[in-house]
């Protein structure tokens, strides 16, 4: 596995022209508008550099070519799960540094309870984005991968609606407003604790199903 991860930073290290290009669009970005944007850009492009390794290991019959290493297919998916949410976690860092800085800087005022509520909730929202994207690369390929993403991400989008305009239709507008109400009340530290839980959940059971997925594989 040890191999896999190296492997990986090479080919993440490889694109450092595409990295410097968009850390210094961070930058500017981070001078010049909300420093909060800084927290999802910066995740956000080191989620899809992660992600592309595995395009990168499809290409030119890799992936076959990988399996006849010393190397289990299960093995293969723990080390996505590992690099994608190492590398997302030290970015996501790194923007937390550069947000409090361009606070310095511009003299902004800021609420730390409110900022530090909204930072920390960004990290499990790129990891749960991972653990949905893995397994369902993985098992269509990268390319098809994308298009079955961005099919069940309409329907849920569809689903939200369809509920959304039936719950008022229902009168159930109060009832609505009044779970919103409740969930404002709970604390801050319970809801990083519940958004962390089901980032836990979510990434151990996608873990599962790509050690699955590659066993059932034929390279």
């Amino acid at each position: 596995m040890k191999g896999l991860f190296t492997k990986d930073v090479r080919l993440i290290l490889s694109q450092k022209r595409f990295m410097i290009l968009y850390l210094a669009v961070a930058l500017i970005l981070s001078f010049s508008m909300d420093s909060s944007f800084i927290v999802s850009y910066i995740p956000m492009i080191a989620m899809l550099l992660v992600l592309s390794t595995i395009s990168y290991d499809y290409n030119d019959n890799g992936l076959s070519f990988i399996m006849t290493l010393p190397c289990k297919p299960g093995d293969y998916a723990v080390e996505k799960y590992i690099f994608s949410a190492t590398g997302v976690t030290l970015m996501w860092l790194v923007s937390l540094v550069l947000q409090f800085v361009s606070f310095m800087i511009q003299n902004t005022e800021y609420v730390l309870s409110e900022v530090i509520l909204t930072d920390v909730m960004m990290l499990p929202m790129f990891l749960l984005i991972i653990a949905i994207m893995i397994p369902i690369e993985l098992r269509y390929s990268p390319e098809k991968g994308r298009t079955v993403l961005f099919i069940i991400f309409g329907i849920v989008m569809i689903a939200v609606i369809a509920g959304k305009s039936a719950l008022e239709k229902l009168g159930s507008a109060d009832a609505v407003s009044g779970l919103v109400s409740k969930l404002q009340t709970i604390s801050q530290t319970g809801l990083i604790i519940a958004a962390y839980a089901v980032c836990l959940i979510a990434f151990s059971i996608s873990m599962i199903c790509s050690i699955r997925i590659m066993q059932n594989k034929e390279f």
